[in-house]
């Protein structure tokens, strides 16, 4: 029997079959959808203990839903509201996961950060010295921050001093009394005065007296050389007769000595004696008398 033949002959038994299975088959579908959500609200964070923020601001520039919220560059929580009020201004409510509540103390601000390369980000700043934690429904404070204008500002303030500094030196530099046209004026006065001097020196060289005196001042600075080369000549010689005075000096005292011990020898000898005999004493004395 086919199963054609057997549906022909059992048409309830077949759809209720079918229901079934249906049945089955969109509980089975229901599972996995309500498994498939638990599991991306878990991943969400939608059944943990976060910590929700207001803040409020006067603009909603670079500010939308679902934008992060990052601290230090790592993603704590995100935007989860944000509306414009009756009044003209923007409030929106910001959530942070529950295990980085710590982080959000007392005092703790959030800062728009813009004019970065990759967009705007919500930056949370803990607060230096606080240690209590903020509650969920507090306030929060969030500031601006201009990336490209905060760099600008801090350029400035580097050149504005350099600026000053060269505007300074560029008075002073221009200034008639002590900078540099004074200097040039000086330097122009003086060569003023140099060019007169040399102009005077050479009117001096070309006078014929001056050629006269420098003639007779080569002459007579020749002939100083003449008498010194004479006078020392002259030294030369003089040295030399001293040294031969010095060699006879020497060789009459040799002689005077020689002449004193011959006659010593003489008077000790018997000879001698015989006929230069001693004078007496009383003698002596009376002839020294």
């Amino acid at each position: 029997m086919t199963p054609l033949h057997f549906l022909e002959k059992h048409p309830m038994t077949s759809r209720a079959h079918a229901l079934r299975n249906l049945v089955l088959i969109t509980v089975l579908a229901l599972a996995v959808l309500v498994g498939l959500g638990f599991w991306l609200a878990q991943k969400q964070g939608a059944f943990d203990d976060n910590l929700s923020l207001s803040f409020r601001t006067d603009s909603g520039q670079h500010l939308s839903h679902g934008m992060k919220v990052v601290y230090q560059g790592f993603p704590v929580g995100q935007v989860k509201a944000l509306e414009l009020t009756s009044a003209g201004q923007f409030e929106g409510r910001v959530l942070v996961r529950e295990k980085y509540r710590g982080l959000v103390t007392e005092g703790s601000t959030l800062e728009l950060a813009t004019g970065k390369l990759v967009g705007a980000e919500l930056v949370l700043k803990k607060h230096a010295s606080n240690t209590a934690a903020m509650q969920s429904g507090q306030a929060i404070e969030l500031t601006h921050f201009n990336l490209a204008h905060d760099l600008e500002k801090k350029i400035l303030d580097k050149i504005d001093p350099a600026v000053a500094r060269v505007m300074a030196m560029t008075s002073e530099v221009l200034d008639p009394h002590k900078g540099l046209p004074a200097t040039l004026n000086h330097i122009n006065t003086t060569l003023v005065s140099t060019e007169k001097l040399l102009t005077g020196l050479n009117a001096r060289a070309q006078d014929p007296r001056v050629d006269h005196l420098l003639t007779h001042l080569d002459e007579a600075s020749a002939s100083v050389v003449r008498n010194a080369n004479l006078t020392e000549k002259t030294m030369q010689h003089t040295h030399q007769v001293l040294g031969s005075t010095q060699q006879v000096l020497d060789s009459a005292n040799s002689l005077v000595q020689n002449s004193n011990q011959t006659l010593q020898d003489f008077r000790s000898s018997t000879l001698g004696r015989w006929l230069a005999p001693p004078r007496p004493a009383q003698a002596a004395g009376s002839a020294t008398k």
